[in-house]
């Protein structure tokens, strides 16, 4: 349980250096609204996971299955 918390507090510490705050995501949401969109890949590694996805979504699971990031 510790170990999950510590690997959890390392990823909360690597988005706030990203800055991909509130207000970011904030403003996705409302573009993806604005133009009919029920996906809002916010991150430039969530658009390309999601561009991915589309090409081989087996491929894709097979990974998402293999890494535990908390």
């Amino acid at each position: 349980m510790e170990e999950e918390q510590r690997k959890q507090e390392r990823y909360d510490k690597l988005y706030q250096a990203r800055r991909y705050g509130p207000e970011k995501v904030a403003a996705q949401i409302v573009r993806a609204v604005e133009r009919d969109r029920s996906i809002v890949p916010v991150t430039p590694e969530a658009r390309l996971q999601y561009q991915f996805n589309k090409f081989a979504p087996a491929l894709v699971r097979f990974f998402a299955a293999r890494v535990k990031l908390t």
